[in-house]
């Protein structure tokens, strides 16, 4: 498989397709221009170019610092400084020039300028040139990653400018539009991808060739997801029924065993709809310019291992899993410092250095490398795929639009079709069930089943439950912290991008 990640790796340069495989870290691809395109191999080069920032820590860490550390169900850890930085973003006052809202979005919109500019450049030539590659399906691709950027835009920032032209050095700086507007330009480019991208069951050796670019399976299921936000609970089921529920169990299914999807083995197995793959670069493994999984070092316990220990979920989560007898998840999410102990003493003897700067006793196992699977030498470059959307949260999806749209049977079968694979019991179908009651089972079901994979916050804040969730001492045990209030389901636009606009951009 790591040779497959070489071939198909989304990277700077990432190669497949062609006779000869060539090596990702060699030539200094990102001197690529934009402009007219030339010959095929430079199209899909600067394609690649577009799928490189997906991959970067930048654009992906906010998966866990918003998404799981802004909830319940971790804390920002790692050293004093580390955690420090996150002290006034964990009680809901986010400042404006805090460097991860920075990074989140000046790294978003810089991949969706990418995406601009080779679909513009793409729709100028012609088919002919293209043999070994697809013309249509890389347009696809960027819509794609496109429409992708912007979901993450929107739920994170509320309406943000929107560009979807190229730009040039003197375009005029747009303010902010509206969630409505930047919702019908996903939308829009999910459907274009639909039309023109495969399935996997229509390429030869997906596995070996394709694995890691989009495909239609991705559209549909990024589709859902979208239609879930935006709470069109009827078109996420017609989405899921006349396009998903066909590929199922043939091109998805759930894996059996809920701990294998996270281990490297399960990278792009049965369940898996979209991963960005990661591997050890020999050469580019710096901090932000890599072809790993840095969130691994991010990660890990602190000092016992090369890991910073940043991101470290709570007790809360743990008490989740517990009170709902959930044994099966929580011992594939959760890590608990005498267990990492134990793991790094078997491999490395008992003389290793102790784990320090733990505030919570846990960590996070969906990203945690046992010492002969990680990097030692090259840490940013850890070599487990990044995980965006996989079956079971389209199940979940699927359910949530069924409840919403009083069809309580169907989305107590999805519904249970997630709680059957952690072996618990299924909630009970009675006719007499309160649709209130099934939604909340619903999503209790989502914050054990995607637990540190970046849901938990947006989740809340989307259904409203922020202050009732997010009350005052809910961290109590790691710090003294404000509650919710409402306004804060939304991060500020960095200041520096206020500033630039001359008050265009509004916070």
């Amino acid at each position: 498989m790591l040779k497959n990640k070489y071939i198909i790796g989304i990277a700077f340069a990432a190669i497949c397709g062609f006779s000869s495989c060539v090596d990702l870290d060699m030539a200094p691809l990102g001197s690529l221009e934009a402009g007219e395109v030339q010959d095929e191999r430079q199209a899909f080069l600067r394609l690649a170019a577009v799928y490189s920032d997906m991959k970067d820590f930048r654009y992906t860490w906010s998966m866990q610092c918003f998404g799981d550390v802004l909830s319940e169900d971790a804390t920002y850890s790692g050293s004093a400084n580390d955690a420090a930085t996150f002290e006034l973003m964990e009680s809901f006052q986010y400042p404006a020039d805090h460097n991860e809202i920075l990074n989140k979005y000046k790294q978003t919109y810089q991949c969706i300028n990418k995406a601009n500019l080779i679909i513009r450049d793409l729709e100028a030539v012609s088919d002919e040139m293209f043999s070994e590659y697809n013309r249509e399906q890389m347009i696809g691709e960027a819509k794609f990653i496109r429409a992708y950027s912007y979901f993450e835009l929107v739920k994170t920032f509320g309406g943000v400018p929107l560009y979807t032209d190229v730009l040039g050095l003197d375009h005029e700086r747009l303010g902010r539009s509206t969630p409505e507007q930047v919702y019908a330009v996903i939308e829009k480019d999910l459907q274009d991808a639909a039309e023109v991208l495969p399935l996997k069951s229509e390429i030869p050796n997906y596995e070996k060739t394709y694995a890691g670019r989009i495909t239609l399976g991705a559209v549909y299921a990024m589709q859902t997801r979208v239609f879930l936000y935006e709470k069109k609970y009827n078109e996420l089921k017609k989405v899921f029924e006349e396009k998903i529920l066909p590929l199922i169990p043939q091109e998805y299914d759930l894996m059996p065993n809920y701990a294998d999807i996270f281990k490297l083995s399960g990278e792009h197995c049965i369940e898996s709809i979209l991963e960005v793959n990661m591997y050890n670069s020999t050469t580019q493994s710096s901090w932000n310019v890599n072809n790993g999984n840095r969130h691994v070092l991010m990660s890990m316990p602190r000092n016992m291992t090369i890991g910073f220990g940043c991101a470290q979920p709570t007790q809360a989560l743990a008490d989740a899993y517990d009170a709902a007898g959930d044994t099966e998840r929580k011992t594939a999410t959760l890590l608990s410092h005498d267990e990492a102990i134990a793991i790094e003493k078997a491999a490395k003897g008992e003389d290793i250095p102790a784990i320090t700067d733990d505030r919570t006793g846990w960590y996070n196992r969906k990203l945690y490398l046992g010492p002969d699977e990680r990097e030692e030498n090259r840490g940013n470059n850890q070599p487990t795929n990044l995980r965006l959307i996989r079956l079971a949260e389209v199940y979940l999806n699927y359910a949530e639009a069924c409840c919403k749209t009083d069809d309580p049977t169907t989305a107590t079968e999805y519904l249970n079709k997630i709680r059957n694979r952690a072996h618990l019991q299924d909630y009970p179908n009675n006719p007499g069930d309160d649709n209130l009651d099934l939604f909340e089972a619903i999503m209790q079901e989502r914050h054990l089943e995607l637990a540190m994979e970046g849901f938990r916050f947006f989740d809340v804040v989307r259904v409203g439950w922020g202050e009732q969730v997010f009350k005052e001492g809910f961290k109590s045990a790691v710090g003294n912290y404000q509650p919710f209030k409402a306004g804060a389901e939304v991060l500020p636009i960095p200041q520096i991008e206020i500033d630039i606009s001359n008050g265009v951009i509004k916070n």
